[in-house]
């Protein structure tokens, strides 16, 4: 437990934003209210469900309120099938990786309580959830609601909701809020510094189970594609800013480009709040810039040439070396930041403005990198679980988006 202390304090880093997001009141999670995506939006979303999974992280309600995560991805396979795999616990075992055991302590009606276990290489962590399934039908679909009344990751709540598309097809929607104030002394130390650590465990583990649902489903259907597939170059994503301004006033937009289980890219879009001028600034300065990447980063500038500008990085985190080398491309458009060694050493990021009427600066950010090229602990806090790989992407992304859009709120003060 002291080593998943590291690594939870290490994301915890990784997504805490330069303004500080502690609580200022409390919201049971049990009962809060969960996101949803309207007709509208999910039509509006269909070109990037193409792709892989979405994901929208809404902002907080005057930072009372805890993270709410939102996914929805396309399945191919019959909305039956799905609701299937979601709706028997005991069965959570045979397909997802991390999930040790569940123990089924109640079935009744529409209900069942069941407890879990859920670890992976470093740490095992434990819960009492409370499962009720609603018939599904034509319009509303079917309906999961989970209650995680007890154990290591605190309280919380998940919607699964499962729709048909077709005879082979399924779009699911799943909401997903956790409240770690309430869980063991660790998580509850770790949820102390803030909303952005229990946002990072949101996204996490919202993203392995909805993967091995998914890939579940699609086995049992016969249209699961196994193995990995070659990657293909970084390119920048065709993304919509304009038509997609009204859901990104709600929170942050994550979309991933998924070959069956092999993750090409992750692009996040956001609205900063302030001036393209003033997000660009930031962009352009390497030292500035490299703080952004990762907050908590110490960034400074070692050599300018006409390729670019080299700058070393690095997180102070006791026990761990994080850092290394980059080198920035500016350019008046796409800026480019590539890792040269260290942690990080193949990442490659994109970054680029959209200008709103108003000249308020959409940011778009895209990029490839491997959590395995990371420290000793990450490398083995992922190791064997591709799905949780693809989460600690996702949220770090995540993270970037927020901490750039912190600090240029902190230039113009």
């Amino acid at each position: 437990m002291r080593t998943f202390l590291t690594v939870l304090i290490l994301l915890a880093a990784w997504s805490t934003t330069a303004l500080a997001e502690h609580q200022t009141g409390k919201v049971d999670a049990s009962v809060a209210r969960l996101g949803a995506f309207s007709r509208e939006e999910l039509t509006l979303l269909t070109p990037y469900l193409s792709q892989g999974p979405v994901l929208l992280t809404e902002f907080q309600n005057r930072q009372t309120d805890l993270p709410a995560v939102i996914y929805a991805a396309r399945i191919h396979a019959p909305a039956k099938t799905v609701a299937g795999v979601i709706g028997k616990p005991s069965d959570y075992p045979s397909f997802m990786g991390a999930l040790t055991a569940v123990d089924v302590q109640e079935v009744k009606g529409q209900m069942t309580a069941f407890d879990w276990t859920w670890g992976v290489t470093l740490f095992s962590l434990t819960g009492r959830n409370v499962m009720t399934s609603y018939a599904g039908d034509a319009t509303r679909g079917y309906r999961f609601d989970i209650r995680t009344t007890g154990g290591d990751l605190g309280i919380g709540r998940v919607m699964w909701r499962v729709y048909r598309e077709g005879p082979h097809k399924s779009l699911v929607v799943f909401s997903s809020r956790l409240d770690m104030r309430d869980a063991n002394y660790i998580t509850r130390q770790l949820a102390s510094e803030g909303n952005a650590v229990n946002r990072t465990i949101n996204v996490a583990v919202a993203m392995v189970t909805l993967l091995e649902v998914k890939a579940e489903a699609e086995r049992r259907a016969g249209t699961y594609v196994d193995g990995e597939v070659a990657t293909k170059p970084l390119r920048r994503p065709r993304i919509d800013m304009t038509a997609l301004r009204p859901l990104l006033g709600r929170g942050d937009l994550v979309l991933l480009d998924l070959d069956g289980d092999t993750l090409q890219s992750v692009a996040v879009v956001g609205r900063s709040g302030v001036s393209v001028g003033r997000v660009r600034r930031i962009m352009l300065d390497p030292e500035e810039f490299g703080q952004s990447l990762l907050h908590g980063t110490c960034a400074q500038v070692i050599e300018r040439t006409d390729e670019g500008i080299r700058f070393e990085w690095e997180i102070p985190i006791p026990l761990l070396h994080v850092g290394g080398e980059m080198v920035l491309r500016p350019s008046p458009t796409v800026v480019a930041v590539d890792g040269i060694s260290g942690t990080l050493s193949k990442g490659q990021w994109r970054f680029d403005t959209h200008r709103y009427p108003g000249g308020e600066a959409g940011v778009i950010a895209w990029a490839t990198f491997d959590p395995a090229d990371s420290p000793k602990l990450i490398r083995k806090l992922i190791a064997g679980n591709t799905h949780f790989s693809h989460g600690f992407v996702a949220a770090t992304q995540l993270s970037v988006m927020r901490s750039l859009r912190s600090r240029a709120y902190l230039l113009g003060r």
